[in-house]
């Protein structure tokens, strides 16, 4: 899969920051992948197993 990186258009957040500590604190829950790599690579498989439907 190809991709480009450009300039931030209108509206983009500076910075992104995604923790899981409230959830953990708060609910009790914990996230069933912490590693981004893998996480991503779930998330990947996860969409390949389900086709688009328009």
């Amino acid at each position: 899969m190809s991709y480009r990186v450009g300039p931030r258009r209108p509206g983009d957040p500076a910075v992104l920051v995604a923790s899981a500590e409230k959830a953990i604190a708060e609910l009790g829950w914990r996230p069933g992948y912490t590693k981004l790599e893998d996480i991503i690579a779930t998330a990947r498989q996860w969409h390949h197993r389900r086709p688009r439907v328009s």
